[in-house]
C-alpha cells in the first residue's frame, strides 16, 4: 500500500527553512521535534559542511604566520576549495527538503485510470532516485574533505593539527551517514542499472574510508 511504501522509504530529511537562517540551538531542537525535517541527512550534510570549514580555518589561521612561508599557495588552495564544499553542503541539506516534497508530490498523484497509474509509478520512481542522488553527492563530496585535513593538519599552523584531524573525523562520518540513506532509496527503485552504479561508486569510495581517517588520526596520536 502507499502507506507501507511511505514508511519503508526513508528521506534524506532536509531542511525546511535554509540552515543557514537558523540559529544552532533552534536548528538541533528541530531536529529533536516530531517534525520529519531536519534529519539524518540534513546532519550528514551539516557534519561535512563543519568538517570543511575547520581545514579551512586552518588555512584562514596559517596566511601570514611566521614559518609558513613556504605553503601559503598550498593553503590559498585549501581555504578556496574548502570554502567551496561548505557552502554546497549547506545547499544541499536545503535539498533534502526538496526532494522529499517531490516524492510527496508524487504520492498525491491520481491513479484512476491505467495511463494515470503509469504517470504516477514513473514520478515515484523518479522520487526515489533524486532522494538517493542527494545524499549521494553528500557523501562523495565529503570524501573529498579527507584530501583537505591531511593537507591542513601536515602542512598548517600545528597549533591547530586537531582541528585538522577532527576535519577528518567529520569527513568520515558525513559519508557513511549520507551513503546509508542512499542505501535505504536505492532499495525502493527498479532501474537495477542505476542501482548498481550508484552502489559501485559508494563501494570504492567506502574502501579507503576507515584507512584514510586512521592515517590522519595517527599525526597526533
Amino acid at each position: 500500500s502507499d502507506n507501507k511504501t511511505y514508511l519503508v522509504i526513508a528521506f534524506t530529511w532536509g531542511l525546511v527553512m535554509n540552515l543557514v537562517e537558523q540559529r544552532v540551538v533552534d536548528f538541533v531542537a528541530a531536529t529533536a521535534s516530531k517534525e520529519p525535517t531536519p534529519g539524518g541527512g540534513a546532519i550528514a550534510a551539516l557534519t561535512a559542511a563543519t568538517g570543511a570549514a575547520l581545514a579551512e580555518m586552518v588555512a584562514n589561521l596559517t596566511f601570514g604566520k611566521k614559518g609558513y612561508e613556504d605553503v601559503q599557495s598550498e593553503m590559498k588552495d585549501l581555504q578556496a576549495k574548502a570554502e567551496s564544499i561548505r557552502n554546497r553542503m549547506l545547499e544541499l541539506s536545503q535539498a533534502d527538503a526538496d526532494v522529499f516534497n517531490i516524492f510527496m508530490n508524487a504520492l498525491g498523484l491520481p491513479k484512476n485510470t491505467d495511463e494515470e497509474k503509469s504517470k504516477r509509478t514513473a514520478a515515484i520512481q523518479q522520487a526515489y532516485k533524486d532522494a538517493a542522488m542527494v545524499p549521494f553527492e553528500i557523501g562523495e563530496l565529503a570524501y573529498q574533505i579527507f584530501d583537505l585535513a591531511a593537507l591542513a593538519s601536515k602542512k598548517g599552523n600545528q597549533n591547530l593539527i586537531t582541528d585538522g584531524i577532527i576535519a577528518a573525523i567529520n569527513a568520515r562520518a558525513a559519508v557513511k551517514a549520507a551513503f546509508l540513506n542512499v542505501r535505504i532509496n536505492l532499495s525502493g527503485i527498479k532501474d537495477e542499472a542505476f542501482v548498481a552504479d550508484i552502489t559501485t561508486k559508494m563501494k570504492a569510495i567506502e574502501t579507503g574510508l576507515d584507512d584514510k581517517e586512521a592515517a590522519i588520526i595517527a599525526l597526533y596520536v
